[in-house]
């Protein structure tokens, strides 16, 4: 196991080095891609089971998925579309389609396909740009992979804790090396890597003064759920060495990442953890997420400063953010934001603009006027495009999975003794996913359909 991790993090690793490298070279990039690709298809059609595995790893470790591109299509884009057409061929031969759920989240998902059917053809309806109403779609579409991954269920319990320590263990690495590249003086913003990081990677490195860096990566949204799973299942076992590793790795990042709603989302999960457990013990191991995130950022900034600052005036400033979001750049531009937001909410209420549904504002800082797809405001932008009805729906698929979750986990005894604390973080997770949806499209973005087709598979599989 130990030796298949380190294969994987070095892959992890060495996907990127190549990613950087090639960045200016879009022909070798290519290339890469299409040996990739190649070797991806030849798998999909002759063993399709180890091209799920292989898919599920792309989806889990590659990041925004951008790092190699084929005539304008990102790897991932191809991986999907070729195991999407030998999968379906296979089910075509088989003539069986495994769905085994209960009914309510049957009428969910049917109810649910129909509104993003509906939100495609009112994106073009709207005149929307194509690739954005695609790119969306696509986003939401991730929910149909709960079908090849009721199927694969063995192959999934196999390798999947080997792909999340595997994640966590690369993602660490990934902010630290591009902390430190800037905190010791290397890079300098905006630079070779950082335009890389930003246009390939989907990070974003900001400044915060003495020398202190945040680093932030879309797929460090699964990190919140997966540190409320790891404290699950050490209130259950806290003497869990490995967990606790991967609890501070994670804990780690987070302070890198110091995005302010994560830190409400652990929060509140945190808080649900508590039902029906040892008090004393959930105490202590809650209490060691907040206090090493803590501890984390404190290090790193007296690090970056040379000993000169702890980061707690910068920690104050952060949290004050919360209730004057003007502040601070990332609050000010969320508030820019908002009228456009509103005015396209009110253009359609119930129905929404569709997919692809774009706002326009003025930036605070250059007084520019931008034009982009991401509101910052995740139940907002979920009402513009699917509207209030269609935002309800797609609601309560996502409750209604909760749900089912809720009474596998506290409402039955049958539960087995070592999958509760999973549910219960896998519960936790999914209400901490709701609060990051409130300034982050955490709810509709890739990783966090991701994570709902996951409990799908543990509903399906005690079912």
């Amino acid at each position: 196991m130990q030796k298949k991790m380190f294969y994987l993090t070095a892959s992890y690793l060495t996907i990127r080095l190549f990613s950087f490298l090639t960045y200016y070279h879009p022909t070798l990039n290519a290339i890469i891609a299409v040996v990739l690709i190649l070797a991806f298809a030849y798998t999909a059609f002759k063993k399709p089971s180890l091209a799920w595995i292989i898919l599920v790893g792309e989806l889990l470790l590659d990041g925004a998925g951008h790092f190699f591109e084929l005539h304008g299509l990102i790897l991932r884009t191809w991986f999907l579309g070729i195991f999407a057409v030998s999968w379906l061929w296979q089910v075509a031969q088989q003539r069986k389609l495994l769905f085994p759920y209960p009914t309510h989240l049957r009428l969910g998902f049917a109810f649910l396909c129909l509104t993003l059917v509906f939100a495609v053809i009112n994106g073009f309806v709207n005149h929307h740009t194509p690739i954005h109403i695609l790119q969306d779609a696509m986003l939401y579409g991730f929910i149909f992979l709960l079908f090849p991954a009721t199927q694969y269920q063995a192959e999934l319990r196999k390798y999947f804790p080997l792909y999340i320590k595997t994640f966590i263990i690369g993602s660490a690495i990934f902010s630290l090396v591009s902390f430190l590249i800037y905190a010791s003086g290397i890079g300098e913003l905006p630079d070779w890597y950082y335009h890389w990081i930003r246009n390939v990677a989907g990070g974003k490195i900001t400044d915060l003064g003495n020398n202190f860096y945040r680093i932030v990566f879309s797929e460090h949204l699964l990190l919140v759920p997966l540190t409320l799973i790891l404290t699950a299942l050490l209130i259950k076992n806290p003497k869990n060495k490995q967990y606790w590793i991967f609890l501070l790795l994670s804990t780690c990042i987070l302070a890198l990442n110091f995005t302010r709603i994560y830190f409400v989302a652990l929060a509140f999960g945190l808080l649900m953890l508590a039902i029906k457990q040892p008090l004393k013990r959930w105490l202590l191991v809650s209490a060691a997420v907040p206090v090493s995130i803590f501890l984390f950022f404190s290090l790193f900034h007296v690090v970056a400063s040379h000993g000169q600052s702890f980061g707690l005036q910068l920690l104050g400033f952060k949290v004050g953010g919360i209730t004057t979001p003007t502040s601070d750049p990332s609050g000010a531009i969320r508030l820019a934001i908002l009228p456009s937001a509103l005015e396209k909410i009110k253009d359609h209420p119930f129905f929404g603009n569709g997919l692809g549904t774009t706002v326009t504002y003025t930036d605070p800082v250059s007084k520019d006027s931008v034009t982009r797809t991401q509101f910052d405001f995740g139940y907002h932008e979920m009402i513009a495009e699917l509207g209030i009805i269609g935002t309800l729906i797609f609601l309560f698929f996502l409750l209604s999975i909760l749900y089912t979750l809720v009474r596998q986990t506290y409402l039955t005894k049958e539960t087995p003794n070592d999958l509760l604390p999973l549910q219960q973080g896998l519960l936790a997770g999914g209400i901490s996913l709701f609060i990051v949806n409130i300034t982050t499209p955490a709810l509709f973005q890739g990783f966090g359909v991701l994570f709902f087709v996951g409990v799908l598979v543990i509903v399906a599989e005690r079912k």
